[in-house]
């Protein structure tokens, strides 16, 4: 690239945030602009410096050319000294003044165009004005040399012009610094840009210091006015702490937006340590002093009001005060209690100043020249240092080089004192917290104690509380769901009183938050004490269904002294031991314990006591072989029942556990039963039946204890967890099932070989099936098949696995459902919207509830997938049918049309699309207002003639107004430097985007074939973009959006003519073009050959089917043909989805859909044949969340009459699982591997081997061999 001086726009940096995970592309695209522009720059840098240096050589005639540090000391207006002044005659210049002095004073709204003279004869003539304070005499003359009576009188007419200035200016910014309720953006930035103006303007006038320290009285007047308003518009009934909370409360949003536009306006004309000093002196100070103020005020009237007897209190006080204080003596003795309300009513106001606090952080932060990530000071001495007081640098001699950039100053931070007017509350706090937060735990046990005895089952809980505003403190998988309610409510004072806590962090505050964490330890002792008592009462006097209740509230409490030790732990005297955390996790792990111990001990010696189903000798059949034992029924009944109980209370994870662990417990139970059971004949087929019903019952609850599809079909044994286990069990049982039930003919082919062969055999088998345990795939042969697990991305079966444990879970898993929508070419989604109303032509008629909710359901999608920049094909995939159906693919060719009524999805494409619109636009408003600024004057206001002509010809002033308005020469450069700039940046553009939009245009440019000719040069989304911006170009609401403030009319024709000049280079001009048209372009050309042909083809480069598939391959895990996401790759995917703007709230939407959907996902996915639900065909089916509390949480409730007799959704059909096909060759093959001693156990258990066993002849040959291969040579042996 090569600099072009007409064309120094072109290196300008653009704000163009790549979206996401950049590719390898958009990466070095990125880079090799960034390294052109800062090489351009720095050539233009250079170039200029040198004009500027030869421009300042002329003052300095007989001198050397000054060096490029002492031009840029001409631009500071300290440094004006070192400047030549321009010699004028006296006389003429107090007749200039006094001509200034007079029209001023003769009648008002001259005043602008006075200072848009004064600033442009100092511009263009190098004429310095004296801007030394007032208070002080000038210490050299800027306009004059000789000191005499005219000289003097000069000085005092120009200091009256200055006056007279300074009040115009001042009222302006009275005006301008108004806070105003509910203001528009554009409003709002345009009067920040108008306070920058007129503090450069006083800056022009006066010192910066006298500017900075005017502007500082003007607005703490302002911010003692807001909060004295708010404090007298408090209703009458509010009074005491009362109206002090509330006025705060209500001041600070205000405070806020005031204290964002100061940011804004003193980042502009001030230095970062001057504007933090700033901020002390005008807001943080002044809300501390006048919070001392109205304190100290209540805390008189709470003297008068309040009654407390002497003694106890009265001494704690006093105690307390000479404590905290010894070096100062009080005022008086204040000897009394504060209310519990009071108490709350300082809360209150603490959490309004603490969030203040917060607000006021981030916001300077957020400019850019501030790290509060130290801890701010808070103490109430003041910060002396040099940034408060000496904030003017007097100017330097010609000698010395001053250092314009960096001034020696101190650091200077953020200082909120306003916790200093809590000082004479401090023994009142500390004793009303103790005496409060006892008093809420003695109501609440005694309520509750009062409420057991009238109902001892019944035990009252409420949803755990979110605090409105409070971010969660623990992951929603860590999170209980419901816990007691007596628990909850005193949690509840203990999280309102933290804010006091966490306010008394100064040395002579601790006594509050030390009473805090004493008072804290002992309430949620007792609290801990009690949930003890009622788990001890299960299960004799109270139901089951109470411990996983008390389970999770214990776990709650445990959470919040968790979080109240990691918000009070920065304090070094803080005795935190206090907080029972120790006891805490031995009462959650003994609840625990006791839940699953009680579970097991159920199934033990109740559910599994069944002597009629367990009676293995009887000759006769058990039902005539036509069900399994009632015990297993029960056994699987109470596990769903259990499931129900602890999804609905207690932490996901710890739910998923907790079941997890039953059922491993109550597993090994069955497994020792079965594999000691000696069956009759006629009880054999009995085992086979219940060994069979219990996997079939595992399998469904393992969907809801794991987490992934590696966990479920992919265990690992050395992990120990309950999954491995449960795995390792059901292996065990399917064991025995085959050896002790197996045809007798099928295992004697098996077994009767040659043991080493046998075992080679074995592991073979075993390596081969490593993968996917044997018991699930006998159990569900098509969906765990091997092959099916082997290419777990073909086929729509292999797309329930993920579904099935997404719904099965206690919560939402994020990870999963992310895995779940790219599953298989994103096959829910197609499925959701394939049954949905608005696929295809059909007309399915909804209200307007639904088609709202269908909306947002389609806003979703598209912003979760178009986020996925790591797979790039997601988005197209799951919209490319719905897009067909539709007819859509013409929308995005005419993506600048917006006028007609269109789909959700195409209005989300056209928002991404033109998200980089808008910082071009800035750009391209702000290049044409340079040349208008430069074509004519700022103040369009007329002077009288006699002032223009009292100008002293020395200065050589050429008034603006006479020059020629701008030539259409004019118009054409300026189109040429903005065509350039388009082109220049439009490869960063296009980069910006995120790779699923490319993909999709790429897609959609090859079904729009009718287009190909208009596409050839550019592609559909160059295309779609520069179209959008030429609209954005001729639409003035737009630009005057941009621009905060009207454009001229000139301004908006030149912005036109850019549009028209796009157009034509696009082919997409209507009619013919202007004359003004063709010398753009030529000119362009000229100045640059085929520059905008180049830039085209790069930007259409960024969009080929290269750059995708380079980026997925870099993502992706080639598994037997088909891409798969790694789970690393998943979570990273995971990671930047949550951190995009609505993207938690879109899975957690989608995740709502799917619920909702369920069964019409299964039957698509399974087919007719797999699924219980018969489903009409087409659309319309889909029903979409209304609301977020539409959703159905995780699960349905629990219907015991329908969970009796099913499995899941599926009946629990005896008679099939009696009469199941086992694929008795592929099992006996797999159990080649049983150790001898097993497979001696579980052949004496078969019925042939028992004596005086019916058998025929072939049978007792069988069984001979068999004895002689197992039992015979291991007895000689």
């Amino acid at each position: 690239m090569e600099w072009h001086r007409d064309l120094s726009h072109d290196h300008a940096f653009v704000d163009l945030l790549l979206s996401g995970l950049p590719g390898e592309e958009d990466l070095q695209q990125l880079l090799r602009e960034t390294e052109d522009k800062l090489k351009l720059n720095a050539c233009s840098i250079e170039q200029n410096m040198k004009e500027l240096q030869e421009k300042m050589g002329e003052p300095w005639t007989g001198e050397r050319v000054p060096s490029p540090t002492e031009c840029l000391q001409w631009f500071s207006p300290r440094n004006l000294a070192t400047l030549k002044p321009v010699v004028v005659g006296h006389q003429e210049l107090l007749d200039f003044l006094r001509e200034l002095q007079q029209v001023l004073k003769a009648a008002e709204g001259h005043e602008e165009a006075v200072l848009q003279l004064l600033w442009n004869i100092s511009s263009q003539c190098g004429v310095t004005f004296p801007n030394s304070s007032s208070s002080a005499p000038s210490s050299s003359p800027a306009v004059h040399t000789a000191r005499d009576d005219s000289a003097l009188e000069a000085q005092e007419v120009w200091n009256d012009i200055r006056v007279l200035l300074r009040r115009h200016l001042v009222d302006k910014l009275q005006t301008a610094a108004k806070p105003r309720e509910r203001e528009e953006d554009e409003a709002e930035r345009d009067r920040v840009l108008r306070r920058i103006l007129h503090l450069q303007q006083l800056s022009f006038l006066y010192p910066e210091s006298d500017v900075l320290m005017r502007y500082q009285n003007l607005q703490r007047r302002a911010v003692l006015d807001l909060l004295q308003s708010t404090q007298s518009c408090s209703s009458a009934r509010d009074r005491g702490f009362d109206r002090l909370a509330l006025s705060f409360r209500e001041a600070s949003p205000a405070l806020c937006s005031m204290i964002q536009e100061d940011l804004q306006v003193l980042n502009g004309v001030a230095e970062p340590h001057s504007i933090l000093a700033f901020l002390n002196q005008v807001y943080l100070s002044t809300i501390s002093q006048e919070l001392g103020l109205l304190m100290e005020r209540e805390v008189e009237m709470a003297l008068k009001d309040n009654t407390t007897p002497g003694g106890k209190g009265g001494k704690s006080s006093s105690k307390s005060k000479t404590a905290v204080a010894p070096q100062e003596q009080p005022k008086r003795e204040r000897s009394f209690c504060l209310t519990s309300h009071q108490l709350c009513c300082l809360t209150q106001l603490a959490t309004a100043l603490l969030e203040l606090e917060q607000k006021v952080e981030d916001l300077a932060t957020q400019v850019g020249f501030l790290n509060c990530a130290g801890e701010a000071v808070c103490s109430g001495k003041g910060i002396p240092r040099k940034a408060k007081e000496d904030t003017d640098v007097p100017s330097v001699d010609g000698k010395s080089t001053p250092n314009l950039l960096l001034q020696n100053t101190e650091a200077v931070s953020l200082e909120f004192d306003w916790r200093v007017a809590f000082r004479d509350l401090v023994p009142q706090m500390a004793h009303c917290l103790r005496v409060v937060l006892e008093d809420i735990c003695a109501k609440s046990l005694q309520q509750e104690a009062e409420s057991h005895a009238a109902n001892p089952a019944y035990l009252a809980c409420i949803d755990v509380p979110q605090r409105e505003g409070a971010e969660p403190t623990c992951p929603e998988r860590d999170s209980p769901k419901r816990i007691v309610k007596f628990c909850g409510d005193v949690m509840g004072e203990l999280d309102t009183l933290l804010a006091l806590a966490l306010v008394c962090k100064d040395e002579a505050l601790l006594p509050v938050r030390s009473s805090f964490v004493e008072v804290t330890g002992r309430v949620t002792s007792a609290l801990l004490g009690r949930l003890e008592e009622r788990a001890q009462e299960v299960p004799s006097t109270t139901p089951f269904q109470n411990l996983p209740l008390l389970l999770a509230t214990s776990t709650y409490i445990h959470q919040r002294l968790c979080h109240y030790e990691s918000q009070l732990r920065h304090s070094a005297r803080m005795p935190l031991t206090l907080l029972p955390l120790q006891k805490n996790r031995e009462v959650t792990a003994a609840l625990h314990e006791h839940l699953t111990s009680y579970g097991l001990h159920v199934c033990v010696t109740s559910l599994l006591q069944d002597a009629e189903s367990h009676y293995w000798a009887d000759p006769r059949p058990f039902h005539e072989g036509e069900r399994c034992s009632f015990s297993i029924q029960m056994w699987h009944y109470f596990l769903s029942g259990l499931r129900s109980d602890l999804w609905a209370v207690l932490p996901p994870a710890l739910a998923q556990e907790t079941l997890a662990q039953v059922l491993c417990q109550t597993l090994q139970v069955l497994v020792q039963r079965y594999s000691r059971a000696k069956p009759s004949y006629k009880r054999a087929p009995q085992i086979r039946c219940d060994i069979t019903a219990v996997l079939l019952c595992v399998e469904q609850l393992m969907w809801s204890v794991c987490d992934s599809v590696s966990d479920l079909v992919r265990p690992d044994p050395a992990s120990g967890s309950w999954v491995s286990c449960i795995h390792s069990l059901c292996g065990q049982l399917l064991s025995v099932l085959v050896i002790v039930t197996a045809p007798l003919t099928e295992l004697c082919r098996t077994f009767q070989r040659n043991p080493d062969e046998k075992r080679f055999d074995s592991e073979v088998t075993q390596a081969r099936d490593i993968h996917t345990p044997l018991w699930l795939r006998s159990v569900d042969p098509r969906l765990f098949s091997v092959d099916t697990m082997r290419d777990c991305s073909e086929g729509e079966g292999s797309a329930v696995c993920p579904l099935k444990l997404l719904i099965s879970g206690p919560c939402c898993n994020p990870a999963l459902l992310l895995q779940t929508l790219l599953h298989t070419d994103g096959l829910v989604l197609r499925a959701l919207i394939r049954h949905s109303h608005f696929y295809g032509d059909s007309e399915v008629e909804v209200t307007p509830e639904q088609k709202k909710a269908a909306d947002g359901f389609m806003e979703a999608v598209f912003t979760v997938l178009a986020s996925l920049n790591p797979v790039p094909k997601a988005l197209t995939l799951a919209l490319e049918e719905y897009m067909d159906s539709r007819h859509l693919w013409d929308h995005l060719y005419n993506l600048a049309d917006s006028g007609r009524s269109e789909p959700t999805v195409i209005g989300c494409i056209r928002a991404t699309v033109t998200r980089p619109v808008t910082s071009l636009l800035t750009h391209l408003v702000g290049m044409v207002r340079t040349c208008e600024d430069r074509s004519g004057p700022l103040i369009r206001q007329d002077l009288p003639d006699g002032i223009l002509n009292k100008i002293p010809k020395e200065w050589k002033y050429t008034h603006q107004d006479t020059k020629a308005k701008e030539s259409s020469k004019s118009m054409v450069r300026v189109s040429i430097q903005g065509l350039s700039f388009i082109f220049t940046n439009l490869p960063s553009i296009i980069s910006s985007l995120p790779l699923p939009i490319r993909f999709l245009f790429a897609v959609a440019e090859k079904r729009l074939s009718q287009h190909a000719r208009q596409l050839r040069s550019t592609g559909l989304l160059v295309w779609a973009f520069l179209g959008c911006l030429c609209q954005s170009l001729e639409d003035g609401e737009a630009l005057e959006r941009v621009s905060c403030s009207p454009l001229e009319r000139g301004a908006k024709e030149r912005l036109a003519l850019l549009s028209e000049c796009l157009q034509v280079s696009l082919g997409q001009q209507k009619g013919v073009p202007k004359t003004a048209v063709h010398k753009v372009l030529q000119g362009l050309e000229e100045c640059r050959p085929k520059w905008s042909c180049v830039q085209l083809q790069k930007a259409r480069k960024l969009c080929c089917e290269g750059v995708f598939e380079r980026r997925a391959s870099g993502s992706m895990q080639e598994t037997g043909g088909i891409a798969e996401l790694s789970e690393s790759r998943i979570r990273q995917m995971l990671l930047q989805l949550c951190h995009h703007t609505g993207g938690s709230q879109s899975l957690r939407q989608i995740y709502d859909t799917i619920q909702l959907n369920q069964e019409i996902l299964m039957s698509r996915l399974l087919g007719p044949a797999e699924s219980d639900t018969d489903l009409p065909p087409g659309p319309g089916l889909v029903i979409f969340c209304l609301e977020e509390s539409e959703a159905t949480g995780s699960h349905t409730p629990f219907n015991p009459l329908t969970q009796f007799d099913h499995i899941g959704h599926k009946k629990f059909d005896q008679s099939a699982v009696s009469e199941w096909e086992w694929d008795w060759t592929q099992l006996l093959s797999a159990n080649q591997s049983v150790s001898h001693l097993t497979l001696r156990s579980l052949l004496s258990n078969r019925w042939e081997m028992q004596d005086a066993a019916p058998l025929d002849d072939e049978e007792k040959v069988l069984v001979e061999q068999l004895k002689k291969s197992y039992f015979t040579q291991t007895t000689e042996s």
